[in-house]
């Protein structure tokens, strides 16, 4: 074994920006674990569920902005990371997944630990890499580090997304105590340069002459990690050509001036009968996905135009499908060579009826009687300004796209690449380890939650994060919608019925546990809860069937 060369592996990673790895524990990847950790520039955390670390090093590659690397053995370690693959694949997040592996020649031959690695993420990372298995040649010396450099920036410049190392090794896997160690800062990197996608003014006049046409124009935010100079720009621009911006709860555009942040409400009234003032002529969009239902439905029975701008594409997405224009450009830059005014009764229009659906939203909920969603309602008009809100995937994100968020300075995270239940947990745990600056809160429904108890397996401190978990004792979403609540096997299949609380696994962890089950005890710890100075858990106790009628006479409200 050369260890001095994967010790140059982890170096590279390093110059390429890399300031984190988690690793699993494991023998084939031993190697791998000892030149990580050893290296002084590189922080390592060991967490032993593979699919919890994944989504761990997600949390922290959203937090950092950053690549992480993802560290494993062979086997079904590495199907383990898939789940996060995935996530961070649509979602842009770079990761570095670095996977141990058999030699080529004990492939399918029944060895322990043994399956087909190479290539095993498939269509779900930006590109898969596999290291020779002999290094004693030169050339697969120099072979092995342009590799290890093109992975790492390719996880990192145009779109972003997560790779794929794939590297076999040979016994032994442990080196002598008498071996040299040390890494290698004159070790081959090579950097990648580019420059900004700016439109030309053929391009910019041809947008203008087809502008000219369009009256009512009403901007789009999908889900994206926006920069504070992009969200700047679209807010003075949208006021100043009478632009609204439907800008739903995981977008992070609520605190714009013109900002529609109850689409979903607003829109659940107009998909059986659309107005024509109400219609936009073009949408300009921005980000990724949204999670307002009704929104996307209305916009893909009336929209005929949709120009959707991005620095760069990974491919064409069209879920309005109303997509003329691919845009190819950088965001800010597009924004400010906009002047054409959109009407102004439009963007009045679409403000009266946020007001309206906000009013209406504010009335219902402060008369409920007891529930998860009347609940959630208190809680989010209490959550400290400049916090972080996670947002676990099912009910949870959809209960709080509802509501909205009224205070200032509240950034949304939410995994809404696939929009999996899986990993919500352990992905806001990676991100409050590397964000210790900030207070951050999870919202979370009871099978989401108890889905990802392996995220509390770890040693690491977080003292920053507080849990709101919905508990109504099964997956309540599937009484919500149409289809699965009128079955007679509701209850036995789709509801996942438990009948687990948190409080164990509060005593296990050592996290603080507050537990409310009706409007009294909700009201007696819900401010100590948001204040308390550690990471604690506030478990809402519900019936199904009563969040099930309060949530129907809800959407009965909003269309009336």
């Amino acid at each position: 074994m050369q260890q001095n060369i994967i010790n140059n592996i982890a170096e590279i990673c390093h110059q390429q920006g890399i300031e984190k790895a988690i690793i699993s524990p494991g023998s084939r990847n031993a190697p791998l674990t000892l030149a990580f950790a050893r290296h002084p520039k590189i922080q390592c955390y060991s967490i032993s569920d593979e699919r919890s670390a994944s989504f761990i090093g997600m949390g922290m590659a959203k937090a950092d902005r950053k690549p992480v690397a993802l560290i494993c053995t062979s086997g079904s370690a590495a199907l383990n990371y898939a789940p996060a693959i995935a996530e961070a694949f649509f979602q842009e997040i770079p990761l570095v997944v670095i996977t141990a592996d058999r030699p080529p020649e004990w492939i399918d031959q029944w060895d322990g630990q043994t399956i087909r690695q190479e290539n095993i993420y498939g269509k779900h990372v930006k590109k898969s890499y596999t290291i020779a298995v002999d290094l004693s040649h030169p050339d697969a010396q120099w072979h092995t580090y342009r590799i290890i450099n093109e992975a790492v920036f390719e996880s990192k410049t145009s779109v972003k997304g997560p790779v794929h190392i794939n590297i076999p090794f040979r016994e032994p896997f442990y080196p002598e105590k008498a071996d040299n160690w040390g890494y290698d800062p004159d070790v081959k990197i090579i950097n990648s340069v580019s420059g900004e996608k700016i439109l030309s003014k053929i391009q910019i006049n041809e947008l203008q002459t087809e502008l000219k046409q369009k009256e009512k124009i009403a901007f789009v935010l999908g889900q994206e990690d926006y920069s504070e100079d992009f969200l700047h720009t679209l807010d003075q621009i949208s006021q100043k050509l009478n632009i609204p911006v439907f800008a739903d709860i995981i977008s992070n555009g609520n605190d714009l001036k013109n900002a529609i942040h109850l689409p979903d409400s607003i829109c659940m009234s107009m998909l059986k009968e659309s107005k024509t003032e109400e219609i936009p002529d073009l949408i300009i969009s921005f980000g990724k996905s949204i999670i307002s239902k009704n929104l996307k439905l209305f916009l893909r029975k009336n929209l005929k135009t949709q120009w959707h701008v991005r620095s760069h594409h990974a491919f064409i997405a069209d879920p309005f499908q109303a997509l003329t224009k691919q845009i190819e450009a950088e965001p800010i830059s597009f924004l400010k060579d906009l002047n054409k005014n959109s009407s102004a009764e439009f963007l009045t229009l679409w403000q009266e009826k946020n007001a309206e659906a906000e009013n209406k939203t504010n009335q219902f909920l402060s008369s409920q009687s007891f529930s998860e969603f009347s609940a959630l309602y208190e809680l989010l008009q209490n959550l400290p300004e400049k916090s972080y809100l996670h947002l676990a995937n099912s009910l949870s994100v959809r209960y709080a796209n509802f509501i909205g968020l009224r205070q200032k300075n509240i950034k949304v995270w939410a995994n809404r690449g696939t929009s999996g239940i899986d990993g919500s947990t352990s992905t806001a745990i990676g991100h409050a380890i590397s964000q210790k600056d900030k207070n951050h809160f999870l919202i979370t429904g009871d099978v989401a939650f108890f889905y990802d108890r392996n995220a509390f397996w770890h040693k690491y401190p977080y003292s920053n994060l507080k849990i709101i978990l919905l508990n109504n004792q099964g997956g309540s979403i599937f009484r919500m919608i149409k289809g699965p609540k009128e079955q007679t096997e509701l209850e036995e299949f789709f509801e996942t019925e438990q009948r687990l609380d948190a409080k164990s696994l509060c005593s296990e962890f050592g996290i603080a546990h507050f537990s409310a089950y009706n409007s009294e005890s909700f009201n007696n710890i819900k401010d100590k809860f948001i204040k308390y100075p550690q990471s604690s858990i506030l478990e809402i106790k519900t019936d199904a069937k009563i969040n099930q009628k309060i949530f129907e006479d809800f959407k009965n409200q909003m269309i009336s």
